[in-house]
C-alpha cells in the first residue's frame, strides 16, 4: 500500500469518525438536565454504556456480514 492509498483511506475515515463523535455527544447529553448532580451523572453513564454497546453491536454485525459475503476480516493479524 503506497502513501496515496493510505491518505485516501484516512480521508474516508474522517467523516465517519466526525459523525460518530457528534452523534455520541448528542446521545450522551440526551435527557440530562444537570450533569453535575448525582442523578445526572447516572443518566450520563447509562447513555455512555448504551452508545458503546450499540457501536459494538454494529461492528459485530458488520464483521458477520463481511464473513458471510466472503470478505475475510483479518483485523490486522
Amino acid at each position: 500500500m503506497n502513501a496515496g492509498n493510505m491518505i485516501r483511506s484516512a480521508w474516508e475515515l474522517v467523516p465517519i469518525l466526525f459523525l460518530l463523535i457528534v452523534g455520541s455527544v448528542i446521545a450522551i447529553r440526551s435527557g440530562v438536565p444537570a450533569a453535575a448532580s448525582r442523578q445526572g451523572l447516572r443518566v450520563v453513564m447509562g447513555n455512555v454504556s448504551q452508545v458503546f454497546l450499540r457501536i459494538l453491536g454494529y461492528v459485530a454485525v458488520m464483521l458477520v456480514v463481511h464473513e458471510y459475503i466472503g470478505m475475510r476480516t483479518t483485523l490486522g493479524w
